[in-house]
């Protein structure tokens, strides 16, 4: 069962709120602007590459590995352009795109890491969530079958409430499909059940 759509790499892609990813964006490129400011402000001396990644961390966090590529792509630009406004001096042209290469491969690897972070997580709630449910329709199963699923041995007779919530159960769970009889489950299949 899987939280939301898949992607073609195999990534699921949790529904969100249509507005609430452009305010997301919106805010980290806010957040990167003022970070820009900030830096320019110390000059280029003093290391403000770390605080770049919370922006990034932000948009793959919340809406995933290609936003959160763009706002590492929007970070690099942003140091780069407070570097050189504070008067940032390379001896050559290799140092300038080495550092931004650099950085930008960092702001990357944060992006993608946490959007496959918070992926995973949410596989986890929804496998979670299924397994819950099943370990439910396992519990309904057992309480309503006359035999003691352990042993084998009959233990009572089923009431008609048991057997209604039984059979409710089995027509939205098709893994019940093999403890019900071949009748049943043909029946089933055609919606057809007898009445109780």
């Amino acid at each position: 069962m899987n939280a939301g759509n898949s992607e073609p790499g195999g990534e699921t892609k949790v529904p969100r709120p249509p507005r609430r990813p452009v305010l997301i964006l919106t805010a980290c490129f806010i957040l990167l602007f003022l970070l820009g400011w900030v830096d320019y402000l110390t000059g280029y001396e003093l290391g403000f590459f770390v605080f770049y990644s919370a922006p990034v961390g932000l948009a793959g966090w919340y809406l995933g590995r290609w936003p959160g590529i763009a706002v590492a792509l929007g970070a690099t630009v942003t140091w780069f352009l407070a570097d050189a406004f504070a008067g940032a001096k390379y001896s050559s042209h290799f140092s300038f795109w080495w550092n931004s290469t650099v950085h930008f491969a960092a702001f990357v690897i944060n992006a993608v890491t946490i959007a496959k972070i918070r992926l995973e997580l949410d596989r986890r709630d929804a496998l979670a969530a299924e397994l819950k449910s099943i370990r439910q329709a396992l519990r309904v199963t057992a309480n309503v079958s006359p035999v003691c699923p352990t042993c084998g041995k009959t233990h009572r007779t089923i009431a008609p409430s048991d057997l209604a919530e039984f059979r409710n159960l089995s027509r939205h769970n098709p893994e019940l499909d093999a403890v019900i009889c071949a009748e049943c489950r043909s029946l089933k299949a055609s919606e057809h059940l007898p009445p109780l």
